[in-house]
């Protein structure tokens, strides 16, 4: 007898298998295994804080493939590594010394960054931590950091290239400019949201006239910088003042007014005001007609020395200064309520300020297009195919990638400057200027040797984007590289798809001349229940770690599962972890039922089994074929439904319950497959119940995934069991009969049938609470009346209803005729035929035919009451 606890405990258990598979090396590949690789990189955590569910969720969807993968007999490579995350640990790291009424200009640089380095050993101990209690399955041992010493002089090798190969260059642009964290950011870094602002019509009055032409903005701080004002040349209310001078209200400065059919007459007042510094569209417009550039605004948002009497104010209270002497002067003409959309930094929430800045970008159009054809081409296939359209908008409409950050925390850029003989304030000249990957040791130029690095560093994206082969060895041709690159699959959130994802691919074609993955599998946001992504950030995530502590492992990981869907975002709620604890739970209590009905020496004969086993392994073998084509499409949240279904709905419920009945043999080795197919989603309680039944192997990890259990029985007369029992129940439902109380049924059936029923009268009784059962037809007692395919049954009550019990009868012959009326709408769609299957056209045939004779049946039985 196996000793089993009434309730399964998941704490000690899990601390207990986690600590095994580690010290067994389960984890950690053999680079020289004959197996085929199966490699998956892990979407690298930030070193910001701790994980969230939205980092359950993602390293859930991997672990399952990655042990899937590893029972479906692949080497599998699962690389852990987490992410320096420039701007975003700089930002909590300046949190933290400001709560200490310190700022990083207090320590220095360099002592700045052994803070940044203290936060990152803590909480990647942290990270560590929680993924080892949720049970991943990562191989610690090649662990990466991107910027780890080998790691960052691959990073510094990828820009040299770039630069020599003319893909990366310095530029002066617009580019969105962070006040708070004093930095550049790129595009994808913004975020955007509408919110409630104001429309200030303005009146700049024109040379020479008493007349005045009325811009409308939303910013008038920035009108300080403007240098034209441009309308369309077919404006006809504007045409007379094209090539002539206005005055700029408050600065009073004479600008040009222009012309450009760029401006559209009909928003706003068709007039524009031009302010090339601070807007990217008036940039572009001042190089087209030569406008001078002037940049009003200091790195901090306050604006600077050049607004006159504005110089140091910040840039919303120099806002409403603006407006009181527009007022005063009488060129504020009105000011209308305005929905806006406000840019603001993803990390600290700071308004965007478009800047013009001197930066180092990279020539993305040339890397896209390579990477928009192997998308086209399937050679990496994305899951669900929503996405592809997204992934092909950015590729197409692709702009140059912002690369340099002014932060401290970060690859420094290679790049250096001569103090002898570089000119900072010269714009195209670039002498001086040294790219290397080491510091030269004298000037190329003039032979100084007073060289400096750039203070900037590099983007987080550009380190991450060589994530698939830089911690694999690259450039060098090593074991690791040559047996695990390329990579797979990817799995991540859809909202990094150009950020991370197609970067990915450019770098891997560009570096490797490959693609790093095959497969790319998008899963769900996790949000709260206000709809907000759970984020570090905002603080709205449960921690994981604290949930494990209550519920268990697997019960967050397959409670979590089971409540996300495929494509759309979830909203989580607590209550949705306990359906998985009280999953593991059941399953808990199958084995030990199992174990109690054990017939000790008997082994599994697939050729001496009942119709009730065989009917189970009808059942197992179809979830496996479903089970498997489901991996083939990433429907991991499917697959969770029908492991759910299958193990509670029809193992448990039913297949159990025949076995109290009749005990078999067949039970116990129907546990282990069915152990095995869950391990990937639920490994610890799983790893438990495989040892305690004392299995094969050391490990359920060491385990071969199930192929389909060959048998000859034909177990279609217990389906039809199944149903009556269902039927039964479903008639004392609504005739409210206790549980107790016993009823006589009457069954009406052909020979073969009879007889199995007969010979099954115990299992009639037993599930659905019968007194007694007679067969042949029904006498002219008050009945209550079942009709299958291949069975009639008459429940026979005392003191029935008539008229609610053909009320019923009525209600099920309209839903069936809606039901069939459906299907051969669809079998006659031209559509629907050339689209589906033939599986699944044959099966809406099936499920026709069952329709059609369960509703004749019923309409014999209603002419019998």
């Amino acid at each position: 007898m196996i000793e089993f606890p009434t309730r399964y405990d998941p704490g000690g258990i899990e601390k207990k298998w986690y600590r095994f598979w580690m010290e067994s090396k389960f984890f950690t590949p053999d680079a020289s295994s004959k197996k085929p690789p199966y490699t998956i990189m892990i979407p690298l955590p930030n070193v910001t804080g701790r994980l969230t569910l939205g980092h359950v969720l993602n390293n859930s969807l991997q672990d399952i493939l990655i042990r899937y993968k590893k029972l479906s007999g692949h080497e599998t490579l699962w690389l852990m590594g987490m992410d320096h995350a420039g701007i975003a640990t700089q930002v909590v790291v300046e949190e933290k010394l400001r709560s200490q009424g310190m700022t990083k200009e207090d320590l220095g640089r360099e002592k700045f960054i052994e803070e940044v380095w203290k936060w990152k050993e803590e909480y990647a101990k942290i990270i560590r931590g929680q993924l080892q209690k949720a049970g991943y399955s990562l191989d610690w041992s090649r662990e990466q950091f991107t910027l780890s010493e080998n790691y960052s002089k691959k990073v510094i090798k990828v820009f040299v290239d770039l630069y020599n190969r003319g893909l990366i260059y310095r530029g002066e642009y617009i580019i969105n400019w962070c006040p708070r964290c004093l930095t550049a950011l790129s595009d994808e870094q913004v975020e955007t949201e509408e919110k409630p602002g104001k429309l200030y019509y303005i009146k700049y009055p024109v040379v020479g006239s008493d007349e005045s032409i009325t811009v409308a903005t939303t910013r008038p701080e920035t009108m300080l910088g403007d240098t034209a004002v441009c309308v369309n040349p077919q404006d006809k209310r504007y045409r007379r003042f094209i090539g002539r001078r206005a005055i700029l209200p408050i600065m009073e400065r004479e600008i040009q007014i222009i012309s450009d059919e760029y401006v559209d007459p009909e928003f706003g007042t068709g007039a524009l005001k031009v302010t090339p510094a601070h807007d990217p569209f008036d940039f572009e417009l001042a190089k087209k007609h030569k406008l001078e550039f002037i940049d009003i605004m200091n790195p901090d948002g306050t604006l600077n020395a050049l607004t006159r009497g504005f110089n140091g104010q910040d840039r919303y209270e120099a806002r409403k200064q603006i407006i009181e002497q527009l007022k005063r002067s009488g060129l504020l003409e009105k000011v209308e309520k305005y929905k806006l959309p406000l840019s603001k930094c993803e990390r600290c929430d700071t308004a965007i300020e478009p800047r013009i800045s001197k930066q180092w970008f990279v020539r993305m159009k040339p890397l896209a297009e390579p990477a928009l054809k192997v998308v086209k081409g399937n050679k990496v296939r994305i899951f669900p195919k929503r996405w592809v359209n997204l992934y092909n908008y950015w590729m197409e409409n692709v702009r140059d990638w912002c690369i340099s950050r002014q932060l401290w925390w970060g690859h420094r850029i290679p790049v250096y400057y001569c103090n002898s003989c570089y000119d900072p304030d010269s714009a195209d000249s670039e002498q001086g200027i040294m790219v290397s990957e080491a510091k030269p040791a004298r000037c190329t130029n003039c032979g100084s040797n007073e060289i400096y690095q750039d203070e900037d560093v590099l983007d987080t994206w550009f380190s991450s984007w060589l994530w698939p082969f830089a911690t694999l060895g690259w450039p060098d041709d090593s074991k690791d590289y040559r047996r695990f690159y390329p990579t797979q699959t990817l799995v991540t959130g859809w909202d990094i798809i150009y950020l991370w994802v197609a970067r990915m691919i450019m770098a891997g074609l560009e570096f490797t001349k490959t693609v790093p993955f095959t497969n790319v599998m998008f899963h769900v946001m996790v949000r709260d229940e206000k709809g907000r992504k759970m984020s570090k950030s905002l603080g709205n995530s449960p921690d994981p770690a604290n949930l494990i502590e209550k519920y268990g492992a697997d019960a967050l990981r397959f409670g979590l599962l089971l409540i996300t869907p495929r494509e759309q975002d979830v909203l989580f709620r607590e209550n949705s972890i306990d359906v998985g604890r009280k999953f593991c739970n059941k399953l808990w209590n199958a084995a030990r039922l199992i174990s109690m009905t054990l017939e000790q020496g008997e082994a599994f004969d697939p050729k001496k089994i009942s119709l009730y086993d065989a009917w189970i392994i009808e059942r197992f073998n179809l979830l496996l074929m479903k089970i498997q084509g489901h991996f083939n499409s990433f429907e991991i949240n499917a697959i969770t439904r029908e492991l759910y279904d299958f193990v509670w709905h029809t193992f448990c419920d039913w297949y159990l319950e025949f076995l109290k009945i009749k005990p078999s043999p067949a039970a116990r080795h129907l546990l282990k497959q069915l152990l095995i197919v869950l391990h990937p989603f639920m490994p610890f309680v799983t790893e438990e119940l495989y040892q305690k039944f004392g299995f094969s192997q050391k490990s359920i990890m060491l385990e071969t995934w199930p192929d389909e259990i060959p048998i000859t029985n034909k177990a279609a007369q217990v389906d039809q069991l199944v149903r009556l029992i269902e039927e039964i129940r479903n008639v004392r439902g609504i005739f409210n009969i206790g549980v107790k109380d016993k009823i006589t049924v009457i069954i009406d059936t052909k020979d073969d049938m009879a007889v199995f029923l007969k010979e099954n009268e115990d299992t009639i009784k037993r599930l659905s609470g019968a007194g007694d059962v007679k067969y042949g037809p029904p006498g002219k007692e008050s009945l209550a009346s079942i009709i299958l395919p291949e069975i009639e049954c008459y429940v026979i009550l005392s003191g029935i209803d008539l008229a609610r019990e053909k009320e019923r009868l009525h209600n099920e012959v309209d839903f069936l005729t809606k039901r069939i009326d459906e299907i051969k709408h669809r079998l006659n769609n031209p559509s629907y035929v050339n689209k589906a299957s033939e599986i699944t056209r044959q099966k809406e045939k099936e499920r026709l035919e069952t329709f059609l004779k369960k509703k004749e049946g019923i309409q014999k039985a209603m002419k019998r009451i």
